[in-house]
């Protein structure tokens, strides 16, 4: 079997929670360096709608990546939980491959997404669950998405880069906490091997041990390159996206968007720009892709429910046009 893409990690099932906006007090500065809700310790607190979706960096890929067109399958550990067979039956009609998912039995991974006036605080639970790869000869694909991973990942992480160059496939790779936690002492060969790397701005000065935040955007893009990858692209909020590929900077604001609930946003960002290059587009049409992509998750609650698809994208590329990459 060919595919497109094979995005690696687990997925599961979140709650949403939305609080009302009377039950809660918001401790918040201007500038939203240090943001805080406060919940009445021992209380029961009503909330206005509760409403349950996928969650997981590589559920939300794989979605993002079928409703643009693509074939893709997940290969990632899962429970035998109610939660991650009802993962695994939206996974299913959303058009992804679930066929090399392995069951953990006894297990189950489970988040609670707390959202208050458009930010959301995200409860997590991801057990140590067992994956190794594959036996299938006869397995294809034309990309991996290597992206986040709970405790005991490194084999699996090892085993697929390795698959990777096997059989020559390119590597987008959106490292976790953990794996941005571990650093290129321990995942060199990751980042070596990566064609495109999605980071946000604080991870990127993370990994370069570089926590000054008035860093050039320039010189943070030129030093993640150095590590590896052939295309950078880092996220950074309000101030939009940035991407360089060893000989060019470009610069993508963000495009208007009623921002409803803000998970999944990077993901959104991330399986919109993959999709428009492997399509063919440019760097700076994919950033496009991305852009309205995740624009469009902001204005719903979950990190799926508004993911586009091709139709979508080219009408909100249609009604941000005057929105432009600018090359830095």
């Amino acid at each position: 079997m060919k595919y497109d893409v094979l995005s690696l990690g687990p997925a599961r099932m979140d709650v949403f929670v939305d609080l009302p906006p009377d039950e809660v007090v918001e401790i918040c500065s201007m500038d939203r360096q240090r943001c805080m809700i406060e919940l009445g310790f021992g209380e029961k607190i009503a909330v206005d709608s509760m409403d349950f979706a996928i969650g997981g960096n590589t559920g939300n890929n794989a979605v993002g990546l079928a409703r643009l067109g693509l074939h893709p399958a997940i290969i990632g550990p899962f429970g035998d939980g109610w939660t991650d067979k009802q993962a695994l039956e939206i996974l299913g009609r959303e058009g992804v491959d679930t066929k090399y998912v392995q069951i953990n039995p006894g297990k189950f991974g489970f988040g609670v997404v707390i959202n208050y006036q458009g930010e959301r605080t995200i409860l997590s639970y991801y057990p140590r669950l067992v994956c190794n790869w594959p036996e299938d000869q006869e397995l294809e694909a034309g990309w991996i998405y290597l992206t986040s991973m709970g405790d005991g990942y490194e084999g699996f992480y090892a085993r697929a880069v390795e698959w990777a160059r096997e059989k020559k496939a390119r590597i987008a790779f959106n490292p976790g906490t953990r794996q941005i936690k571990a650093g290129m002492q321990h995942l060199g060969y990751a980042y070596n091997q990566t064609d495109i790397l999605f980071v946000n701005k604080e991870e990127a000065e993370s990994l370069l041990n570089q926590p000054d935040m008035r860093t050039d955007i320039k010189v943070l893009l030129t030093r993640m390159r150095e590590l590896g990858p052939k295309v950078v692209i880092i996220t950074d909020g309000q101030a939009g996206t940035y991407a360089h590929d060893g000989t060019k900077y470009w610069h993508m604001p963000i495009v208007p968007a009623k921002v409803v609930e803000r998970t999944g946003a990077g993901d959104a960002f991330g399986s919109g720009f993959l999709a428009g290059f492997i399509c063919g587009k440019t760097i700076q049409e994919a950033m496009r892709w991305g852009t309205v992509n995740s624009a469009s998750v902001l204005e719903y609650v979950g990190p799926q429910a508004g993911q586009l698809d091709i139709n979508g994208i080219q009408e909100k590329l249609n009604a941000t046009a005057q929105v432009k990459v600018e090359e830095i």
